[in-house]
């Protein structure tokens, strides 16, 4: 536990959007100020689909994931990637007209110190050199900074804008009802951290 959630989910997605979110209005006022798109732009991951993610069914989805003897910690990471798509699913169309480009991607599998903790299949990926290198990955997310309003609210993989490239969870109309649920939920944590951060969108 960190910060009172499950760790995993603390770091990649409840401090990612409080961040972010934080970030809004100087972001929003250099737009204005300089009549220029300023770039947020989200890490995510292609393994947001290897997840079953049972939990959004749940009342309370945090709890639930925070729930260390009924969740699924083998698969936490790609639940926190899918989190992710997910929530930006529901904030990229508050964020239209607000002049700031929201995007989000996956660099790919690559060599780093991420995979410190990783399980004997990851080992075996690294060893047999499957992973890109950083500086392959890192492109998308450069990619991903310079790119156009036709990149708001998408997901960039091999450095273009591809949603083809989503998993179908999110493009579903469970995904869909998952999104809404999460947000509302995430919302809720955010504002209990710092009140009034979510109308920053």
């Amino acid at each position: 536990m960190a910060e009172g959630h499950e760790r995993t989910i603390t770091v990649n997605v409840i401090s990612t959007f409080l961040l972010a979110l934080l970030l809004l209005p100087k972001l929003k006022a250099t737009s204005k100020k300089f009549n220029i798109q300023p770039r947020l732009v989200i890490v995510s991951s292609e393994v947001h689909g290897w997840t079953k993610f049972p939990e959004w069914k749940k009342p309370h989805i945090f709890d639930a994931l925070d729930d260390k003897e009924k969740t699924n910690h083998e698969e936490r990471y790609q639940t926190s990637k899918l989190l992710e798509v997910l929530t930006i699913r529901q904030i990229a169309p508050k964020l239209e007209d607000s002049g700031v480009i929201l995007n989000y991607l996956n660099p790919g599998l690559c060599r780093s110190a991420l995979g410190r903790e990783g399980n004997f299949i990851l080992k075996i990926m690294y060893f047999i050199r499957l992973p890109r290198t950083t500086e392959v990955g890192s492109r998308t997310l450069v990619a991903s900074a310079s790119a156009g309003h036709e990149s708001h609210g998408r997901y960039m993989s091999d450095a273009k804008v591809n949603d083809n490239a989503l998993a179908p969870f999110p493009r579903s109309s469970d995904g869909k009802k998952a999104s809404e649920k999460v947000w509302a939920e995430l919302s809720a944590i955010l504002e209990s951290i710092q009140p009034g951060v979510t109308s920053n969108l």
